[in-house]
């Protein structure tokens, strides 16, 4: 038994014993993909982004009314060199190994005795199936996450240190996060603990201008840059159609809108299932009510394509005063019903560290619906609003892209399509070495059961902070990982369906736990200790 503790515990060559494991897994994991099985991985999203990044490639001024600039900027670079998915994919990887080995890099740093055990939860973090499926796809969260975990080393790292030039990173990334995806605005409330802890220590000037001016006027030039294109000074527009996916169900029409608004309610509403519009109207069952709501969000782009009508010089944000007005005036006259959307949502955050994702079944299921049935090509043919952009210039250069993409991914080798249309990934040694990882993942790691020592750590951490009246620096740093992950699941709950593709992108807060919990547990001892030589 000496060996292990020795292994993981003495201090010694951390950043190599964690690097090491990291990488064996990490390997283990993205090999199948990149020799076998390259699947391009699409959603109903997807051709906005190639549409964005289109457009700066052909030096139009893209509109950022839908999406925010820092996607479409990423694909757009990499495609000045090579315009095809899988090199996204490739690079999204290689962005992946990067931000591993840097926060182990990190860790070894600030906390050298646990940095190998940081390095396995961070493993176990990059190597879940929902990480290397969205990791590979064309959306966002392929670089997203990945900020996001740079955000949080940077945020450890400048409280650690409490050096100003780490403070000015960490806001510099908390910036990137937002323009890659306007969801990173939940940093804004992290933001907001840490001046708070900055007014408690008495921190000078200087901490504060380098924690809020770097995002501050990186997030004012996007804004300026919108009301130069848009007319409008926001970070983005496309907030409103979260809000009318949230009030679908229980919008009503009302003789303050106009006939094509009342219209476009009207249009929605036929489109729904008459018993979903009663059922949360008149019921409180939580996993019935997720459903519900969850299976209807997406209505929200029919109800802003009824908007627009058959009008073609018609753009989004033409329509998003109404969208807002809609959605506003529905909450308010149902704050029950938006009541039992938060509240269904907020639970079910939390619950999807317990659903199992098939890495093979969701490559299947991506091929057959982006190649077999060319779901998006048709999608462009019907020309509708919701699977493009407000500018659609780029529409058929889109398809045409997308055309190209499944030419390609016609010819992969060891993915075979049965004459009923069945999608077969043949067996290879790496693939039957992943399905052994992943059932073993799947056993052990996908488990709700890690909130034990999630909220241990978050009472714990309240618990040294209190005692020690905020001096506790690993406590503040414990607390707001812990906080990453709930004002996370607030922002969410409020604006957006829980789904699993939302919630992974914090669940390195929950595997992060298990070594936050040795340190404040020493903590608590050298208290101890400290109290009684008193």
């Amino acid at each position: 038994m000496k060996f292990p503790r020795k292994f993981f515990f003495d201090g010694r060559n951390t950043f190599l014993k964690g690097s090491l494991i990291f990488l064996f897994f990490f390997l283990i994991t993205r090999l199948p993909y990149l020799i076998y099985y390259p699947v391009n991985i699409l959603s109903n999203d997807s051709a906005s982004y190639i549409s964005a990044a289109f457009s700066i490639l052909n030096s139009v001024t893209p509109l950022f009314d839908i999406r925010t600039p820092g996607y479409p900027v990423f694909l757009a670079k990499i495609w000045f060199f090579s315009e095809s998915i899988f090199t996204v994919s490739l690079m999204q990887i290689i962005f992946s190994l990067f931000t591993g080995i840097l926060l182990i890099y990190i860790f070894s740093a600030v906390y050298k005795k646990y940095s190998v055990v940081f390095a396995c939860c961070l493993t176990v973090y990059m190597t879940s199936s929902y990480f290397l499926i969205l990791e590979s796809a064309l959306l966002t969260e392929g670089i997203f996450t990945n900020v996001l975990l740079i955000c949080a080393a940077l945020m450890i790292l400048s409280l650690k240190r409490d050096r100003n030039i780490y403070m000015i990173l960490f806001s510099v990334s908390t910036a990137v996060l937002i323009f890659i995806r306007p969801a990173g605005m939940f940093f804004f409330g992290i933001i907001i603990l840490m001046i708070i802890y900055f007014i408690i220590k008495k921190y000078g000037v200087l901490k504060y201008v380098s924690l809020i001016i770097p995002i501050t006027v990186l997030i004012t030039g996007l804004c300026i840059y919108n009301y130069s294109t848009l007319g409008k000074f926001t970070i983005t527009p496309f907030g409103e159609a979260n809000l009318a996916g949230v009030t679908i169900l229980f919008m009503e029409t009302s003789d303050e809108y106009p006939g094509f608004v009342n219209q476009a309610i009207q249009q929605t509403l036929d489109s729904i299932p008459r018993k979903d519009k009663s059922y949360v109207r008149n019921s409180y069952g939580i996993t019935k009510l997720f459903s519900v709501f969850r299976d209807n969000f997406h209505r929200q782009l029919h109800f802003a394509g009824n908007l627009m009508g058959e009008d073609s010089t018609k753009k989004y944000m033409d329509i998003q005063p109404y969208m807002r007005t809609v959605s506003m005036d529905a909450i308010k006259k149902n704050p029950d019903i938006y009541a039992k959307f938060f509240m269904s949502n907020f639970i079910f955050f939390f619950r999807n560290l317990g659903i199992e994702l098939k890495y093979f079944d969701q490559l299947r299921y991506n091929y057959k619906r982006n190649i077999v049935d060319k779901r998006y090509i048709t999608e462009l043919d019907k020309k509708k609003w919701q699977q493009i952009s407000s500018d659609r210039s780029m529409n058929e250069k889109v398809k045409e892209f997308l055309q190209k993409e499944i030419n390609l991914q016609e010819e992969l080798k060891y993915i075979s399509v049965t004459d009923n249309g069945e999608v077969i990934a043949q067996s290879t040694f790496l693939k039957s070495l992943y399905e052994l990882y992943e059932s073993l993942y799947n056993f052990f790691l996908r488990n709700v059961i890690w909130y034990i020592a999630f909220f241990a750590m978050f009472a714990f951490s309240i618990y040294l902070l209190l005692k020690t009246r905020f001096k506790n620096t690993d406590a503040v740093i414990a607390f707001l990982i812990c906080m990453i992950f709930l004002t996370k699941a607030l922002m969410v709950s409020l604006v957006e369906s829980s789904l699993e593709r939302y919630s992974y992108t914090v669940e390195f807060a929950v595997y992060f736990s298990i070594p936050f919990l040795l340190i404040l547990i020493d903590n608590y001892k050298n208290l101890k200790l400290n109290s009684k030589k008193v």
